[in-house]
């Protein structure tokens, strides 16, 4: 399963000048931490607290840790997430939570629904594009199942001075339900996001990405390294991308550990390329990471994440 990982990484290319059709909130398209990001945001059968904004089921299991994530995704766009998971009762019942807001600028000509590559330029017109979840999982005849509601949102104005001002005021209520279980030494893990009714308002139109991810990811030791797999593939109308990351840890001391991370999957505008890297270093409770992704013109988008349990 290892080489699936330098094969996604040759097929992608060539489909990276493809254009996945517009869809918002443009939250909702923004990987929600380094580590994530750093594995091309294969995270449907991922195992820490940002599972709560790809599977809820996989909540069963996740340490009950603080992230704080901070990422710059362009020169006037920048991102906030954080999150929390928690054990509560029989059935391995676990509850989690997590926010995402996101401040950037766009062109005040630029067509709604953004798109990601919007992020990547400024303009006058300035935009807050925000999530909010919360989800809880069980254990059921050796299946975890998982359910979460979300509320997003993309809010933009362009200057009242600059002629013909337009105004993006989006707001919808969510769900997401995921199923997984242990299957061939890994993790196995399907759910359906982004589940609602597509908007009009104020003379904008909001199409969601509703979608279903399909997963597996699996952690085995190679002497001293630990590595983990994650790789996924989703589905939307009009596109399906499909994405892996290869994690590779090494630990010298007892609670000290270094990480290397390298993503690919197939790129859903022509600006962004389909590689991604990153790394890692855990002291005791304290975990700082680390993620580049790349866009042409020798652009990049870099996020660090703060974990503390």
């Amino acid at each position: 399963m290892l080489a699936l990982v330098p094969i996604l990484c040759l097929s992608a290319a060539p489909l990276a000048f493809a254009q996945a059709p517009p869809t918002g909130p443009v939250i909702l398209h923004v990987p929600a931490s380094a580590r994530t990001a750093a594995l091309a945001n294969a995270w449907v059968a991922g195992r820490d607290r940002d599972v709560i904004f790809h599977n809820p089921a996989q909540l069963i299991g996740t340490r009950g840790e603080f992230d704080l994530s901070i990422t710059r995704l362009g020169p006037a766009s920048k991102m906030m997430s954080v999150g929390s998971v928690f054990a509560a009762g029989p059935r391995s019942l676990t509850f989690g939570w997590g926010a995402q807001i996101l401040g950037f600028n766009a062109e005040a000509a630029a067509g709604y629904p953004y798109s990601p590559d919007i992020l990547l330029a400024g303009g006058s017109r300035n935009g807050t594009s925000a999530l909010f979840t919360a989800g809880a999982a069980i254990v059921f005849k050796g299946l975890q199942i998982g359910v979460a509601g979300k509320y997003v949102s993309d809010i933009a104005a362009t200057p009242a001075a600059v002629l013909n001002p337009r105004v993006v005021n989006q707001h919808r209520v969510l769900a997401d339900v995921g199923v997984a279980r242990n299957l061939f030494g890994g993790d196995a893990a399907i759910a359906v996001q982004n589940i609602g009714g597509d908007s009009t308002r104020d003379g904008t139109r909001l199409v969601l990405p509703r979608r279903v991810a399909v997963g597996w990811s699996r952690t085995r030791q190679a002497g001293p390294l630990d590595l983990a797999l994650f790789s996924q593939v989703s589905f939307r109308k009009g596109w399906t991308t499909p994405a892996a990351g290869l994690e590779v840890g090494y630990s010298w001391i007892d609670g000290y550990t270094v990480i290397f991370r390298v993503g690919a999957k197939r790129a859903e505008t022509a600006a962004e390329q389909p590689i991604s890297l990153g790394a890692g270093l855990t002291a005791d409770r304290l975990t700082v990471e680390y993620a580049v992704r790349f866009f042409d013109g020798g652009r990049t988008a870099n996020g660090v994440t703060i974990r503390w349990r």
